[in-house]
């Protein structure tokens, strides 16, 4: 917590480049980092905003969280989500493209990542130096992506130090440069021209583009005049008949009504979850706005933490907050459906509560 709270008033840009382990577990993060984060995005840069870059995580398919597989032994990607430093609405969780422009194998989803950064795969790392004025050209991952996002920004903060941390995503999100894979789906976001962006569950809004990001920066019109502070509209809901989670029924689903909340642009989503549950990495979790856009939150994995072929726990639901920048500038007022899905056999649960919080402007 101190390290991300040291010299707030001159610190620009907080670099981040570790996490909770790529497991499939769920991983909580302390009490004072969620201080540290809330604290630095109010009151940081004299009130404009800490800016906090984070990794997303290295458990896809191939990467260090490999030993993540289904119950027929298929690998299944880790998923950002799970990772509590970097599902919190203060930090940007950085993807990572190889030299291609491409995931590499390390690369996971997550619906809470913004946007990525360039890094090595299996061919070639990252050069970049070392104590003892030594050079290391294997760095990798989404640790060595992370730090190009931030210098990005620290190129935007010398041309308009005036820019809040909201500024700062937003503009990220908007430059950002998409690839030709597949899998990109539609989003309420516009570029600086007005033209639709999309959203890909593992690049987010796309691969950060320097020279677009410092271009728009310099001629920005501040949101909310600069103000650190967004908008809330929270909405709690909790079962007196909890929702059955059974393989063998269709999935459980919930709905609220936000036809009372004033944000017209929505900057972040949490989704706080609670359930019991036998085995919790069964269940698959979709958000769906008002609007169509599905976040997904969750996906079924089975979580093998050691050599001894046994499942182990994949931690429970117990108030879980998941984020995502999926519905970026949409409007917040209509229906938004939670579904939860107990995809694999011979477990089952209840689902107990959940809270919906629309963040924005």
């Amino acid at each position: 917590g101190d390290a991300l709270r040291r010299d707030p008033k001159v610190t620009g840009v907080y670099n981040i480049s570790w996490g909770s382990p790529d497991n499939g577990v769920l991983n909580a993060a302390e009490a004072s980092f969620v201080t540290a984060i809330e604290t630095g995005i109010v009151s940081g840069r004299d009130g404009k905003g800490s800016i906090y870059v984070f990794p997303a995580g290295n458990g896809g398919n191939g990467g260090s969280g490999g030993h993540v597989r289904d119950l027929l032994g298929n690998r299944i990607d880790e998923n950002s989500n799970f990772d509590g430093y970097v599902n919190k609405r203060g930090v940007i969780a950085t993807c990572a493209v190889d030299d291609n422009g491409l995931s590499p194998s390390y690369g996971e989803p997550g619906a809470n990542i913004l946007v990525c950064g360039r890094s090595g795969n299996d061919r070639v790392g990252i050069t970049t130096t070392m104590p003892q004025g030594e050079y290391r050209s294997t760095f990798s991952g989404t640790s060595a992506s992370t730090p190009t996002v931030s210098g990005v920004v620290a190129l935007m903060l010398k041309d308009r130090p005036d820019l809040s941390w909201r500024d700062v995503r937003l503009i990220l999100a908007k430059t950002a440069r998409e690839n030709g894979v597949s899998g990109w789906l539609p989003s309420a976001l516009t570029d600086p021209n007005g033209l639709a962006k999309h959203f890909h569950p593992k690049y987010g809004f796309g691969a950060v583009d320097a020279a677009a990001a410092v271009t728009l920066a310099r001629n920005w019109t501040r949101i909310d005049g600069g103000s650190p502070t967004m908008k809330s509209c929270s909405y709690t809901v909790g079962f007196s008949t909890p929702k059955a989670l059974d393989s063998t029924k269709p999935p459980a689903t919930d709905s609220v009504d936000t036809s009372g909340c004033a944000i017209a642009r929505i900057e972040f989503v949490e989704v706080n979850f609670s359930a019991t549950h036998t085995y919790s990495g069964d269940l698959r979790i979709e958000l769906t706005s008002p609007g169509g856009l599905v976040s997904t939150l969750a996906t079924e994995r089975l979580c093998l933490l050691d050599a001894d072929n046994i499942a182990d726990s994949c931690g429970n639901y117990a108030n879980w907050q998941f984020g995502s920048v999926r519905h970026l500038d949409e409007a917040a007022a209509g229906t938004w459906t939670l579904k939860v899905t107990d995809a694999q056999p011979g477990d089952t649960g209840n689902w107990t509560s959940w809270r919906l919080t629309l963040w924005g402007r």
